[in-house]
């Protein structure tokens, strides 16, 4: 005679045949980017690494843009310029501009993994400025300030800057002043030079401000004030001018 389960050992025998959870779904590239860029704001860098490594092996242009400048920058992985260009490439050849200027910083400079190739420089970083990247615009301005990469050019440096001052870049700004209190390309004109320097320094750069600081001290294009060239200086300092700093520190040591 045949004993009839009970009915805990049905629920047994049941749960045996239960078919197993289903896997979370996969995030979908826009959703990966998206966490991607949430964890890298928050400080989760490896978090950010992955989501941008899962995008672009798929092909995602955001992916490599992500994974190229974390590399550059080494923020959450150690720099590596040779790891940075690889993710790069693609997407500056598909015309990105933050791709093309970031290739044309590593490839100015050299690094690990990445010899240095000032013409290449050039080239990407004028197209990434061609497409009003303005930090690129100030880059290849002062390569051809400079002659890296390229002739010395004035003129091409010049405009360049202002194409970048225009867009509100202040270190731009403050190059052109320089370009015209050396008198590079243009006559030299002291005024023109405080005024570049005065409107960058109201929104907030260093360089211009110990830049003025150095005018009031040589007297060029406006009087001789040492208490103005130390508030200055003092200022460029508080705002981050290591050289603004060391000039304070001999003009106020005191004398034995």
């Amino acid at each position: 005679m045949r004993v009839a389960p009970t009915m805990a050992v049905l629920v047994l025998l049941l749960a045996g045949c239960a078919t197993p959870p289903a896997p979370p779904p996969a995030r979908t590239v826009d959703q990966a980017i998206s966490d991607a860029d949430t964890a890298r704001a928050a400080g989760h860098y490896q978090d950010a690494l992955d989501g941008y490594l899962e995008a672009a092996t798929q092909g995602d242009l955001r992916g490599k843009i992500g994974l190229g400048t974390m590399y550059y920058a080494g923020t959450g992985a150690v720099r590596d310029y040779g790891e940075a260009s690889h993710w790069l490439m693609g997407p500056a050849e598909a015309g990105d501009a933050t791709a093309q200027y970031t290739l044309g910083l590593i490839l100015e400079s050299g690094g690990t993994g990445v010899l240095k190739d000032q013409k290449a420089a050039v080239m990407w970083l004028r197209k990434a400025a061609e497409q009003g990247n303005a930090k690129a615009a100030t880059r290849l301005a002062t390569l051809y300030n400079f002659g890296r990469g390229t002739q010395v050019d004035y003129g091409e440096a010049l405009r360049w800057y202002t194409r970048a001052a225009n867009a509100g870049d202040t270190d731009a700004e403050t190059a052109i002043g320089v370009l015209y209190a050396e008198g590079r390309g243009v006559a030299q004109n002291f005024a023109t030079a405080r005024a570049k320097f005065e409107t960058a320094a109201a929104k907030g750069n260093a360089e211009a401000m110990k830049n003025i600081g150095y005018l009031y001290t040589s007297g060029n294009g406006v009087p001789k004030n040492d208490a103005l060239a130390t508030q200055w200086l003092q200022r460029a300092a508080a705002a981050g001018s290591e050289e603004a700093a060391r000039r304070l520190s001999i003009v106020l040591t005191p004398v034995n």
